[in-house]
């Protein structure tokens, strides 16, 4: 398959030791293309025991073996071949999950591309810079820090940006001289089997990354697994929490854990109004509301809250004409990942019909598909399910506030603490208010928004420990320090 992206229908094997090869399961699942339920793909395998412990034994092999030879250099040079073949081959790769997740093609040549090849250039950069400690003999000793990879590592992916996210586990996983087992959401596998082989085609040796496909079932013997060092898990909150039981009663194994979101803007009373209602649609538009940084409370003050709240609405309802084929290119948003999540976002659209005001869609587009019309709701209980729980879908709620101690009050009135952010001319103001609001990332004049240089993850239920920058190396060593005895 070298040189060219294997089609959806061939992609029913596992991926182990640099082979695609047969799981030693007999379950298996299928994949349908959420606009029309069209089958995709069948007999995508549902990896079991034996196949972790296969891919445990290779990944153990890899990381002692040529792998823990390579040079700083080396790492750099295998990354960049990566980029250079992702170059051709990358819009291929996402095009398979476009297929299953219903992510319109339209965002592959710039957002989704341009994410990927950020990730990878930046880590490559990272390899010969992680440097340690060096303190003293004033007491005797001499001592050394250094931080050393954990070994085998997983990564359980969510199904919503597949193939990025495998990309933003594996390259500090990697840089830091780590191994890597990675499953895929089973909404999502395809783009991820894709991918596997082209790590060896850069020149890394073979059992550095595997692909492992399967459901819920294969994700917690990764968890429980006493050999794997460390899980990187990015899904939902009820879901992190057993991956993090599960690694407490093995082996302690590290953990990381990017959960959900309920992002709250707030909206100041000086605040640029056309900017603000930008990125708050934006943020609440992206991958049609499927996203952990949606941003789904939006707090305005209330001597602007008529004027924006038309605004808001006038730009939600006109995005309805871009909902559509998600394998047009023309098309900015697609439908639902699958049948379960639309079946989700509908009921606590009925559900949110009774705890507030609907003034904006709600409805299903067209007669086919998972395709959601942008919700708007006004005015909802303190207690409403659409404004205390993550949707994940296209739908947003519109409050007022009076202070800005009220609007803190509010936006920190959740369990989750992801994503904010913060509108307003004042930058005393957004300091002062961004310094309050609890969660990992806080915007100014801008929302839903991440940055590869800067630490991301959440406070709260919305995680535990960090990606990107520097503090994802971090994630994937433990410092040893060295104790040097000058009066022996």
């Amino acid at each position: 398959m070298a040189g060219k992206t294997p089609s959806a229908g061939s992609l029913n094997q596992i991926y182990i030791n640099g082979e695609y090869v047969a799981s030693h399961s007999k379950r298996t699942f299928s994949v349908r293309n959420p606009k029309d339920n069209a089958l995709v793909a069948d007999a995508v395998p549902i990896a079991d025991q034996e196949d972790v412990d296969r891919a445990v034994a290779a990944a153990e092999a890899a990381f002692v073996g040529p792998w823990s030879k390579f040079t700083a250099l080396q790492r750099t040079e295998a990354f960049n071949r990566l980029n250079a073949i992702l170059e051709e081959r990358l819009i291929d790769i996402l095009t398979l999950d476009s297929l299953t997740t219903g992510n319109p093609v339209s965002l592959i040549p710039t957002r989704e591309k341009n994410y990927i090849k950020n990730c990878l250039l930046y880590y490559a950069g990272w390899t010969d810079k992680q440097k340690g400690d060096y303190l003293p003999a004033d007491d005797g000793f001499v001592k050394l820090v250094r931080h050393e990879p954990l070994g085998v590592c997983a990564a359980v992916n969510p199904y919503n940006a597949p193939v990025a996210t495998f990309i933003l586990k594996a390259a500090p996983c990697l840089a830091t001289g780590n191994v890597l087992i990675v499953k895929p959401s089973e909404k999502s596998p395809l783009g991820s089997l894709a991918l596997a082989p082209l790590f060896e085609e850069a020149g890394f040796p073979k059992g550095v990354i595997q692909v492992l496909t399967g459901d819920g079932s294969t994700g917690a013997l990764l968890a429980q697994h006493m050999r794997i060092r460390k899980i990187s898990f990015t899904g939902s909150i009820p879901t992190g929490k057993k991956i993090q039981v599960a690694a407490a009663q093995s082996n302690l194994k590290r953990v990381t854990l990017e959960l959900g979101g309920k992002s709250p803007a707030l909206i100041f009373e000086d605040a640029n109004l056309d900017n603000a209602v930008t990125w708050t649609v934006n943020g609440i538009l992206a991958r049609s509301g499927q996203v952990c940084v949606a941003s789904s409370r939006v707090y305005v003050h209330e001597s602007i809250a008529k004027e924006f709240t038309e605004k808001y609405i006038e730009k939600m309802r006109a995005a309805v004409d871009n909902i559509g084929d998600p394998q047009d290119p023309n098309v900015a948003f697609g439908p639902l990942a699958d049948d379960a999540a639309f079946e989700k976002v509908k009921a606590m659209i009925a559900r949110g019909e009774t705890e507030a005001q609907l003034v904006l869609g709600g409805k299903r587009k067209g007669d086919k598909g998972c395709f959601i019309e942008p919700t708007v709701f006004l005015n909802p209980k303190p207690t409403a399910q659409v404004l205390k729980e993550e949707v994940f879908g296209p739908v947003a709620v519109v409050l007022t506030f009076k202070t800005e101690e009220e609007a803190i009050e509010l936006a920190n009135d959740t369990e989750y603490g992801l994503m904010a952010g913060v509108f307003t001319k004042d930058i005393n103001r957004a300091l002062r208010v961004s310094a309050r609001i609890e969660s990992g990332v806080v915007g100014v004049n801008c929302i839903s928004v991440m940055n590869m240089q800067v630490p991301f993850g959440g406070k709260k239920a919305s995680g535990l420990g960090r990606e990107f920058g520097e503090y994802a190396l971090r994630a994937f060593t433990e410092p040893k320090s060295v104790l040097i005895n000058m009066n022996s």
